[in-house]
Order: structure tokens, then C-alpha cells, then sequence
């Protein structure tokens, strides 16, 4: 899909409870539907086509066509706590707009109760004046009161379980979740900052006198959501720069390098140790 940006969106977070990953598992799934409301559309339509990713607890990863009893019945099976589950939706169409895959993943990178969430796409819907408040909403909405251990909305095409600050300081990620209360995991377009660290940057009176956000979200777990610019056309390397120095008090300290095949990560190649 050339001159498609792709948008990732990721939520890493602990929820041990079954019935909060149930909850939260839902609103993922349901609000990435609701996201991209021209391309189910299609979908409906026949234009595009879906399939399901099934990871059940203890039994062979499948995938199955999409149908709308399929998605009924996956919706309810979240409250059973399967290991995994996608729906991946593609245009088929002779001028298509876009295709997005929507997973849950549970006990991440094999820690119990660790969750990870994400949204890979390449869609037009999403540049638009209101895009950057849309998906502000939708990760509002989907974690609700739960606190989590770091989130993103990023434009580099890095898709990894690594962020891209995680592979340019060389952190290997399972040791960065672990450390998520002591160092921001990364920063991008949109990043939601657990409030542990929203705390030593002055929470939202903080971020927002840095100049570095158009809209900064307290959450009711005191997680802080941060939109660096209203759509994502506008987040050039400038405001990358002023994301990376509002954050640098809470960033691993290290120099960062470019990875060979990554050298479009957006990552500020500088010590955030050094920002005074």
C-alpha cells in the first residue's frame, strides 16, 4: 500500500484479575473496530476481507474467516483468558484504503499476567485534524482505571516487542518492562507515562509547561497520556526533539545508535542524561 503510513500502537500492562483482562481485552478489541469505521464498512460490504487469529490456553495458535457470530463468540470467550487473539482486516478493493490488525497477547514475553496489546495499520482514516483526540480516547477508554507499564502511538514502522529507545540504548525489553517504573520505555507520537514517572516530571502541569504536547490526559490510575501534535503529518523531527527533552528526566540514560535496517526509528541519537 504505497504512501500508506503505518501507525503502531502498543499497551503494555500486568493484569493479573482474569475478569480485568476480560474488560480490558474487550475495549481493546471492540474500540480498535470502532477506530476505523470506513474500512469494516467494507468489510460488511464485501470490499475487504478478515480473518481471526485463535491462540486458546493450552491449544494450537489457528486462524479462521471472519464472520460476525465468529467475532460475537470471540468477544465472549476473552472472559475464558486466551493466550492470544488478532482479527486482521485487509481492503480488497481496487482502491483500497488501508487494512489493520487488532491483537490481544497474554502472559507477554512468558510473565505471568503480562499483557500486551496492539494495533498495526496502514489506513488513511487516521490523518485527519481529529486523529490524534480519537486515538487519545480510545486508549483512555481501553485501559479505563488500570495503570499500565508504558503505552505508544508511533509512526516509524517498528513493530517489534522492543521499542525503538529500547533497541537504540540496547535494552532488552522484557528487562525495560521490568524497569518501567523507573525509566519511560520510549516516546513517540503519542506515549502514555505511567504516573510513577508522570510524578518527577511534574505531572500534567509539568508536561504541559514543557510546550512539547498539544493535549495532556491525566487518566484515573494518575497515568498520563501525551499527544505531541494533533495529527500525525505534523510530527516531524522537531517535535520528536521536544517530546525526547520534556520526557529525558525519566529516559534510560545511555547514547542510543542506529540500528542497521532501523535507521527510520524515531529516536533522538543523544544522552537524555545530558538535557539540563
Amino acid at each position: 500500500m504505497r504512501g500508506f503510513s503505518l501507525v503502531h500502537a502498543e499497551v503494555n500492562c500486568a493484569l493479573p484479575d482474569d475478569a480485568d483482562f476480560a474488560a480490558v481485552a474487550r475495549r481493546w478489541m471492540e474500540g480498535g473496530v470502532a477506530l476505523f469505521p470506513e474500512l469494516f464498512a467494507r468489510l460488511e460490504s464485501g470490499a475487504a476481507s478478515a480473518a481471526f487469529v485463535d491462540q486458546p490456553r493450552g491449544g494450537r495458535m489457528a486462524q479462521r474467516k471472519f464472520s460476525e457470530s465468529g467475532w460475537q463468540q470471540r468477544l465472549a470467550g476473552l472472559a475464558g483468558r486466551p493466550e492470544g487473539l488478532t482479527l486482521d482486516v485487509v481492503d480488497d478493493s481496487e482502491e483500497p484504503i488501508g487494512a489493520v490488525e487488532i491483537t490481544v497477547v497474554d502472559e507477554h514475553a512468558g510473565l505471568p499476567g503480562q499483557v500486551r496489546l496492539t494495533i498495526n495499520t496502514r489506513t488513511l482514516d487516521q490523518l485527519d485534524a481529529d486523529s490524534g483526540r480519537r486515538w487519545l480516547s480510545f486508549l483512555a477508554d481501553a485501559v479505563g482505571s488500570r495503570s499500565v507499564d508504558y503505552g505508544q502511538v508511533t509512526l516509524d514502522g517498528n513493530v517489534n516487542h522492543a521499542t525503538s529507545l529500547d533497541m537504540a540504548v540496547g535494552r532488552i525489553f522484557i528487562h525495560s518492562i521490568a524497569e518501567s517504573s523507573t525509566f519511560l520505555r520510549g516516546y513517540g507520537w503519542i506515549t502514555l507515562c505511567p504516573g510513577v514517572l508522570a510524578e518527577r516530571l511534574g505531572r500534567a502541569a509539568g508536561l504541559e509547561a514543557s510546550g512539547a504536547f498539544e493535549a495532556v490526559r491525566t487518566l484515573e490510575s494518575g497515568d498520563v497520556l501525551l499527544l505531541a501534535t494533533a495529527t500525525p503529518k505534523e510530527f516531524d523531527r522537531e517535535a520528536l526533539r521536544k517530546v525526547w527533552r520534556a520526557l529525558a528526566p525519566v529516559l534510560p540514560p545511555g547514547r542510543p545508535k542506529s540500528e542497521v535496517g532501523y535507521e527510520r526509528n524515531e529516536v533522538i541519537l543523544e544522552d537524555a542524561a545530558t538535557v539540563k
